[in-house]
């Protein structure tokens, strides 16, 4: 789990260690992965178990906006995306 606060990223729980990723992630095969987003606050699951709990509180952080899939500078890597859903979520 973890916040923004001023600008820096603040982990106050870690929901999975690096050996339970390595036998959750599905090498070589497809990973069914479920990004919930809130408003600011983001949970996403990777194979039914939730891997990430984030809440940006900055005052400058969006809401709303353009959802993006990447891959990040380094090594040589690749992603593969098949039956992307998006839904609205029902109001609170």
């Amino acid at each position: 789990k973890a916040h923004m606060v001023d600008g820096k990223k603040v982990v106050t729980a870690s929901l999975i260690n690096q050996d339970a990723f390595r036998e959750l992630f599905r090498l070589d095969d497809w990973n069914d992965v479920v990004i919930i987003a809130e408003g600011r606050h983001l949970r996403h699951y990777m194979n039914g178990r939730l891997i990430l709990d984030f809440t940006d509180a900055e005052d400058l952080a969006l809401s709303s906006g353009v959802l993006g899939l990447q891959l990040h500078a380094g090594k040589p890597m690749w992603a593969e995306f098949k039956n992307i859903r998006i839904a609205a979520l029902p109001a609170r």
